[in-house]
């Protein structure tokens, strides 16, 4: 297999809790324990039984992004993702996505800095790690006011030649109820027309909002991927949309059982399963690697050992990883 490609990580994520553990008190930032295994149980899913549901993992994500709330942390941490994914996965294609607004303290950091040493964290990278394209995903949020995600996608597009590479929208539905995609339809053509690649995070939860939230992106947004997407399974006219317009699912295993988002190995190898016999187009990510505590080849031999894929089939999820990506010199948007 040629270098693996990993499209689905968040920085808050990706970064080994003793980079984290140090940062914060290079910080001074105050932590609710004082021993570095409570921490470490504090910034990852530590029970391999997992968490309750997201709202549970929202909050391991609070002090991960609080910890990388300063320039210099999220210099540091997209340094330490890039290269410990080259260095322990054999990772050449890989791409941090990250919402820098949840990293300037509420406005107390200037968000352009935030942004450039993101950057100049890619850029160091880049230099040490030569065989590895990695590039930057800013995330918008669906809990955010119109102008913030605005604001995001203004710089991610004042960025585009620079590392930024494509935009996302995460985070939980304002009272669980199903969120209107069309409320960012104009930033998202924005970045399209800036030559940036689109994914969504959805159809991860929810049932049948989540479901219809699929169709309602398909249509809306016209994504290049979806970040899970997995309640697609077993949808015939969902599958059909995806195959036709040829969208690639951000397919993340583990995170999936850790979330409960799929409530046991047998229904990994099910989706999987359905996406292969439907034609549906995927690739194989982490979610987030040091807080999931598993890693990109973890994921593929967890999926061969279930019957899910076939090591062929694992071969061309990570090739369509590779083509997939919006790093620069490899993925064009689609034209408006």
């Amino acid at each position: 297999m040629e270098g693996l490609a990993e499209l689905h990580t968040h920085l808050g994520g990706s970064v080994s809790s003793d980079i984290l553990w140090t940062l914060a008190h290079e910080q001074g930032i105050a932590l609710p324990v004082k021993d570095y295994w409570d921490f470490d149980r504090l910034v990852t899913v530590s029970d391999p039984r997992g968490v309750p549901d997201l709202d549970s993992l929202d909050q391991i994500y609070h002090w991960t992004e609080l910890i990388q709330s300063s320039p210099i942390a999220v210099e540091t941490s997209v340094h330490a993702a890039i290269g410990g994914a080259y260095r322990s996965q054999g990772i050449t294609t890989l791409e941090q996505r990250f919402n820098p607004m949840k990293r300037n303290r509420g406005g107390e950091r200037d968000l352009d800095h935030i942004i450039l040493a993101a950057i100049r964290g890619l850029d160091r990278a880049s230099l040490e790690y030569p065989q590895v394209r990695a590039g930057l995903i800013l995330m918008m949020d669906r809990t955010f006011t119109q102008r913030q995600n605005e604001i995001i996608v203004e710089k991610a597009v004042g960025c585009a030649a620079r590392g930024i590479g494509g935009i996302d929208i995460a985070g939980p539905r304002p009272g669980h109820a199903r969120y209107d995609y069309r409320s960012v339809q104009p930033m998202v053509e924005d970045a399209r027309a800036a030559g940036l690649g689109v994914t969504i995070h959805v159809g991860e939860e929810g049932g049948d909002i989540g479901r219809a939230e699929i169709g309602e992106v398909l249509e809306v947004l016209r994504p290049d991927r979806l970040g899970h997407g997995i309640l697609a399974a077993g949808d015939a006219e969902l599958m059909r949309e995806l195959r036709e317009a040829e969208v690639v699912l951000e397919i993340c295993p583990t995170s999936n059982l850790l979330t409960k988002a799929l409530p046991d190995e047998e229904a990994v190898r099910w989706v999987f399963r359905m996406f292969v016999e439907n034609g549906v187009r995927f690739t194989i990510a982490t979610d987030g690697p040091e807080m999931m505590r598993t890693h990109l080849r973890d994921e593929l031999e967890l999926l061969l050992r279930l019957g899910a894929l076939s090591r062929e089939e694992l071969d061309e999820a990570n090739a369509r990883g590779h083509e997939a990506s919006f790093v620069r010199g490899q993925f064009r948007a689609a034209r408006v």
